[in-house]
């Protein structure tokens, strides 16, 4: 083999890591992005009417599933109109009923293959908390075994106020 063949050799190998371990920004949730305003949202999901109490929340209609699992999921928006921007969403699981947590490893698992590992990682008593902090958004990670079996995943806008989501 010719050197200028190795030496393009090398830097393609050298150039592959990042390009396959690129990690994932957090710019929302699925095809709805941070300052979307309501009507925008709800072109792309089934939602709800406001939620009441004074925060603004409008939840898919239908439930998701990850690994199995039935999920609510919930969008928060910066004021209760048509204006409203989306600044949070949560997907949360909450479960009496089955005592097997496995699948929370799995859930964490697919988090970290998208978005690499946790920036902060925090355990108290039998609650799990995993972050992941990107400059457009961050991902929080709560889990609880127990009597009651409990995931939750908020994806979490990290704009100013200033700049009125």
């Amino acid at each position: 083999m010719h050197p200028r063949r190795y030496l393009f050799l090398i830097c393609l190998i050298a150039a592959l890591p990042p390009l396959v371990f690129a990690e994932s920004e957090i710019p929302g949730w699925g095809k709805a992005k941070w300052g979307m305003s309501y009507p925008e949202v709800s072109k792309l999901y089934e939602l709800s009417k406001w939620e009441a109490g004074d925060t603004p929340i409008s939840k898919l209609k239908n439930r998701i599933k990850i690994m199995g699992h039935e999920f609510g999921v919930a969008f928060y928006f910066d004021e209760r109109s048509v204006n409203g921007k989306l600044y949070k969403v949560v997907l949360a699981r909450f479960d009496t009923t089955k005592m097997d947590s496995s699948w929370l490893n799995s859930i964490k698992n697919i988090l970290v293959e998208k978005y690499g590992n946790p920036t902060l990682f925090d355990i108290k008593d039998k609650m799990k908390i995993s972050m992941w902090k990107k400059p457009l958004g961050h991902l929080k990670l709560t889990t609880l075994t127990g009597k009651t079996v409990m995931c939750a995943i908020e994806y979490i806008s990290v704009r100013e106020a200033s700049e009125k989501l």
